[in-house]
């Protein structure tokens, strides 16, 4: 009986260490799954000529230190053209003409 009682116990702590270590196996990191905030300026395209992949004319961000999966975008419907460029810091000299890897698109039809 006794016999039986410890190993019971025994089972009982290798289950639970078998949960333990299944549950940190599938948790996420946090470092990857976090996004960075940024900086979010409207891009203008009436100036085709000397920006024919529009710019930044304003001094002020729509979004200032925006997630981008928080940021509600402004853009009309119709072409795949930028509506917002988003920087890690704010700019400082204008008009800026940068193209950015982060970016919001105006969806298409």
């Amino acid at each position: 009986m006794k016999k039986n009682k410890i190993l019971f116990g025994l089972a009982a702590l290798v289950v639970a260490f078998g949960l333990v270590f299944t549950a940190s196996a599938f948790k996420s990191d946090a470092k990857n799954t976090q996004k960075a905030a940024m900086y979010w300026y409207e891009v203008s395209y009436d100036d085709p000529l000397n920006y024919p992949d529009g710019y930044i004319k304003s001094g002020t961000p729509i979004f200032d230190h925006a997630e981008q999966d928080q940021v509600e975008s402004p853009c009309d419907e119709g072409n795949d053209l930028d509506c917002l460029r988003g920087f890690d810091s704010p700019i400082t000299s204008f008009p800026d003409a940068t193209l950015t890897e982060n970016r919001i698109q105006k969806p298409a039809n």
